[in-house]
C-alpha cells in the first residue's frame, strides 16, 4: 500500500465520523507526507504538534480546538501515553466527538499504534506499511544520481526486491552503502538488512550457510512432507492463480526434538527461493516497545519481504499459558496473531514448530490457520541411512565407503540432530589419531551415544498417540516407498 492509498484510507475514516485516527508508524517521513496527501484531499490546513517543537503546550492546543469551528488536520507527532494526564484525556476526548462536525481531524502518529483508552470507540488505527517496490525504486534511482552512479536495470531491481521491509530512510542508507561498496549491491543491501532486523528482539533475516542452501535434498526422510512441499511450490506461480489456486499458507510442524522441523523451514526458503525470516515469539517481550506493536511490526516486515517464508520457532512456548488466561496481554496478542494467520493475503508461508504438544493452543489447529499439519517422528531405519549419507557426504566423505546401512540398523530411536552428532564424534576421533574417518569410528560413536528416546520414552509415545488422528505423518509409509521405488 503506498502512501496515497493510506492518505485514502485515512479519510475515508473521516468522512465515515471519526475523530481520531492513530497511523501505526516508526516512519515519521512518510507519515508527514500522508498527512500533506490527506489534508489536500480533505481541503483543509495542515498543522503538527510535537514536543520538541510545540509554540504552545498540548492542554493550551486542545483547548483551542474544542472552541473554535475552524476546519483543520491536526498532526500529533508525541502523544504518547505517559504525557497524557486526566485534563489531556478529556480535552481529546471532547475533540475527537465534535471534529467531524466542523470538519476536524486528529491525526495521532505513533509507533505503538493505539489510541488512548478512553477514545477505543471514537479512534481507528490504519498502520503505515513498508514502502512498496514502486517507492523503493525512485529512492534507489535518487541515490544513484546523487552518488553520480548507474547501475544495470536487472541489477537495480533485485537491490530493491531485496530492499523490501526496510523503512524508506534504512533502504536509503542501505542503498548509499551498497553503492559506495561496490561490487554486488544486492548481498550489500541483503547484509544491511540483516544488521538492521537485528535491532528487532523478535524478528531475524536468516542467512542459510552454503550446507544448508541445498534444499529439501538437505533433509534425509520425511517423504511424505518433503512431496507435499513439492506439489505446493508450483502454486506459488501466477499460472495457479489463473488456475483457481490460492498462495500456499503454511505448515504446522510438530513433533519429537531433533527431528529435522526447523531444518525443513530451511529446506522450504531454499528450496523455494524465498527469502527466510525467523520470528522469536520469547523477543516481543525483550525490547521496551508493547510486545503488540514489536508483533504487528514484524509481521509488517514480513509481509513486506513477500513472498517470504515466515519461521516461527517453538510456537507453544511463545504463547504458553495462553489457555488459562490470565495474562489479559498474551491473550490479545494471541489473538491478534491467530487471525493474522487466518486473514493474511499476502504471500508470506508460515512455517510453526512445536515440540510439546500440551502447551499448543487448540485454536493453532483450525483448519485455516495453516494448510497442513504435519508429525516429524524419529526416522526409521531408510531415513537414518539417507541422514547419515548427507552428513558424511557434508564434510567431504563418499557415504559409499561405509556401512551406512548397517550403522542406520545399530542406531535405532536415533534422532537426526544425534546422528550429526555421531558423525562429528567420530571425526573427533580420528582426527585425534592423526588419520582419516574408518568405519570403525562411526561404529563405536554410534555404539557409545544414548538416545534422547530412552529418557524421554513415555513422553515421545504420548506425542504419538496425540498425533493419531490429529496429523498428517510427515514420513511417507515404508512399504508404500519400497513399492514405488520398485515399480
Amino acid at each position: 500500500m503506498a502512501v496515497a492509498d493510506v492518505a485514502t484510507e485515512i479519510c475515508r475514516l473521516f468522512d465515515a465520523g471519526y475523530g481520531l485516527v492513530v497511523l501505526a508508524s516508526f516512519e515519521e517521513g512518510r507519515a508527514r507526507e500522508v498527512a500533506a496527501t490527506a489534508a489536500g484531499r480533505l481541503a483543509v490546513p495542515l498543522s503538527t504538534w510535537s514536543l520538541a517543537g510545540a509554540d504552545r503546550p498540548l492542554p493550551e492546543l486542545l483547548a483551542s480546538l474544542r472552541s473554535t469551528r475552524q476546519a483543520g488536520l491536526t498532526v500529533f507527532l508525541d502523544l504518547h501515553p505517559q504525557l497524557l494526564g486526566l485534563l489531556e484525556r478529556r480535552l481529546l476526548r471532547e475533540v475527537a466527538a465534535q471534529g467531524p462536525l466542523f470538519h476536524q481531524y486528529l491525526l495521532a502518529v505513533t509507533p505503538i499504534g493505539a489510541a488512548p483508552d478512553e477514545l477505543q470507540r471514537e479512534s481507528a488505527v490504519v498502520a503505515l506499511p513498508p514502502p512498496d517496490d514502486g517507492e523503493l525504486s525512485i529512492a534507489l534511482e535518487e541515490t544513484t544520481q546523487g552518488l553520480d552512479l548507474q547501475i544495470h536495470a536487472g541489477v537495480a531491481a533485485a537491490a530493491v526486491t531485496a530492499a523490501r521491509g526496510l523503512g524508506l530512510e534504512e533502504a536509503r542508507r542501505a542503498f548509499r552503502l551498497a553503492l559506495r561498496a561496490g561490487g554486488d549491491p544486492t548481498a550489500a543491501v541483503l547484509a544491511e538488512k540483516r544488521r538492521l532486523l537485528r535491532r528487532s528482539a523478535a524478528l531475524d533475516c536468516v542467512e542459510l550457510p552454503p550446507e544448508e542452501a541445498a534444499g529439501l535434498v538437505a533433509v534425509g526422510g520425511l517423504d511424505a512432507l518433503k512431496q507435499w512441499l513439492t506439489e505446493r511450490q508450483r502454486s506459488l506461480l501466477p499460472e495457479a492463480r489463473a488456475f483457481g489456486l490460492p498462495p500456499p499458507r503454511g505448515l504446522l510442524l510438530i513433533g519429537v526434538q531433533g527431528c529435522g522441523k526447523s531444518l525443513c523451514a530451511k529446506a522450504v526458503s531454499a528450496q523455494w527461493r524465498l527469502p527466510l525470516a525467523r520470528l522469536d515469539l520469547a523477543g516481543l517481550f525483550a525490547g521496551e516497545a508493547a510486545p503488540e506493536a514489536s508483533l504487528r511490526q514484524a509481521v509488517a516486515a514480513a509481509e513486506a519481504m513477500a513472498p517470504a517464508v515466515l519461521w516461527v520457532d517453538e510456537i507453544e512456548k511463545g504463547f504458553a499459558g495462553v489457555e488459562s488466561g490470565r495474562d489479559s496481554g498474551l491473550s490479545r496478542l494471541f489473538g491478534w496473531f491467530i487471525t493474522w494467520l487466518a486473514e493474511r493475503k499476502s504471500m508470506v508461508f508460515v512455517v510453526a514448530t512445536a515440540n510439546e504438544v500440551a502447551n499448543l493452543p487448540p485454536e493453532l489447529l483450525r483448519k485455516g490457520r495453516f494448510d497442513e499439519t504435519f508429525f516429524v517422528d524419529l526416522p526409521d531405519a531408510r531415513a537414518r541411512a539417507e541422514i547419515l549419507a548427507i552428513h558424511l557426504r557434508r564434510r567431504g566423505r563418499d557415504p559409499a565407503a561405509f556401512p551406512v546401512v548397517a550403522l542406520a540398523a545399530k542406531a535405532e530411536h536415533f534422532s537426526g540432530s544425534e546422528l550429526e552428532q555421531a558423525v562429528v564424534s567420530a571425526l573427533h576421533t580420528a582426527f585425534a589419531r592423526g588419520r582419516d574417518l574408518a568405519p570403525e569410528d562411526l561404529d563405536r560413536a554410534v555404539g557409545e551415544a544414548v538416545p534422547l528416546f530412552r529418557t524421554y520414552e513415555e513422553r515421545i509415545k504420548a506425542l504419538r498417540d496425540w498425533a493419531a488422528g490429529r496429523a498428517r505423518p510427515a514420513a511417507a509409509d515404508a512399504k508404500l516407498v519400497d513399492y514405488f521405488r520398485q515399480s
